[in-house]
């Protein structure tokens, strides 16, 4: 932890400096900005799963953004880095067994770099940008502001994509080095595409980063375009890996085959209503969404989820957030036949449902309870059905 605050407060220190602009002019912004955030859950499993008990989770993450472009006299230049701190206990994998993850700050690497990069923005018969560096992908692909309310992963980027790659694609809690561009081409679209190491993080090594390009890793490659109006939006994505994966089989000679072809696509929309009364906020909002993966490599290969939230007056002047949503895994049929060749049944489906409300108190503090059910865990007939209660806090800070 000390290790961290230092690696965060030297930044701020030199920043602070004569050489950091001030507040300025009132159109100008400043030329650095700093976050924290804190987040911290408190989860019981109260029912079925592998074992009732509970757990306390948090997450520390610093981050800061530099003009550089203003710094050093180059047009739309800047750079982002931030870094997180898990404290070791995790959830899941202790108490309820299942597959998309009742918390999405659930990770067993204790701290690690999520980002650190360089933007570069231009024009090209219309608005673009370039980043180049420690990129997380969930952070602009397979994302809709109403699903980021939920604390189950599922809601966040899709299971489908999420379960893939040697050590997941590059997201949370393991980022890899890479490159997107994104592309206004004329309203309402935009075109994304990114380029990164197919497998981020040091395998070897559980949280710690790494800087790493290989042949034999290969490139995962995503490209996604969105479009939208006032009162809906909707996107539709395609990913792949380049590298070669081994084959879901039956039999030794199946298990040592390996396959080109992991890839996959999502689709997704999200409808809003009209502001609620004294505010630019929906009264409400819902989404759907849906993936696919290639069942010959990965254990699921469909992902569904659909949800709706509802803005609430209360507190005054604050307001409130209710939301319910529901998601689904199938597994695929390659792996379900590779377990009953080893004498292990296996269901269908993995489902969830989540009913959460968001109560933020003030600019800075946020609490929400939350209740979740998770319908065959892991798609294992052995593990019960489980019932998840829980807690979480939110406190932050920008300067």
């Amino acid at each position: 932890m000390r290790a961290l605050l230092a690696a965060c407060v030297l930044p701020l220190a030199l920043l602070s400096g004569p050489g950091r602009a001030g507040p300025g002019p009132a159109d100008e912004p400043p030329l650095a900005e700093f976050s924290a955030l804190y987040t911290a859950d408190a989860l019981r499993n109260v029912r079925g799963g592998l074992r009732e008990g509970s757990a306390y989770l948090d997450y520390i993450e610093l981050a800061g953004g530099f003009d550089a472009g203003r710094a050093l006299g180059v047009r739309d230049l800047s750079l982002y880095g931030s870094v997180f701190r898990r404290n070791q206990p995790t959830f899941s994998d202790r108490y309820v067994g299942d597959a998309l993850v009742v918390s999405n700050i659930d990770s067993a690497n204790p701290m690690e770099v999520l980002e650190a990069w360089l933007e570069w923005g231009f024009e090209a018969r219309g608005p673009g940008s370039l980043r180049v560096g420690m990129y997380d992908l969930s952070s602009e692909f397979d994302v809709l502001e109403s699903r980021g309310l939920f604390l189950n992963s599922g809601y966040g980027i899709g299971h489908d994509l999420a379960q893939t790659g040697f050590n997941g694609p590059s997201i949370f809690p393991n980022t890899a080095l890479g490159a997107r561009v994104a592309w206004v081409p004329g309203e309402p679209w935009l075109l994304k595409l990114a380029v990164l190491d197919g497998e981020p993080g040091d395998p070897g090594e559980r949280g710690r980063s790494r800087l790493h390009l290989s042949s034999s890793e290969g490139a995962f490659c995503i490209a996604e375009a969105k479009v939208g109006a006032r009162h809906w939006r909707a996107g539709a994505g395609y990913w792949r890996y380049t590298a070669a994966f081994p084959a879901l089989g039956t039999d030794d000679t199946d298990a040592a085959r390996t396959r080109n072809d992991n890839a996959g696509g999502y689709v997704m929309g999200e409808f809003a209503s009209d502001a609620a009364p004294g505010t630019d906020e929906p009264k409400w909002m819902a989404f759907v969404r849906a993936g696919t993966a290639e069942e010959r490599i990965n254990a699921f290969d469909r992902f569904m989820a659909t949800g709706v939230v509802r803005r609430v007056a209360w507190p005054r002047g604050q307001g409130s957030y209710l939301g319910l949503a529901a998601a689904q895994i199938r597994v695929g049929s390659a792996y379900r036949a590779q377990r009953a060749a080893a004498g292990l049944a296996t269901e269908a489906h993995e489902r969830n449902l989540e009913l959460t409300w968001r109560v933020p108190l003030g600019k800075h503090v946020a609490l929400q309870p939350d209740v979740q059910y998770v319908h065959n865990p892991g798609a294992d007939p052995g593990i019960a059905d489980a019932w998840v209660v829980g807690l979480r806090v939110e406190l932050s800070a920008v300067r």
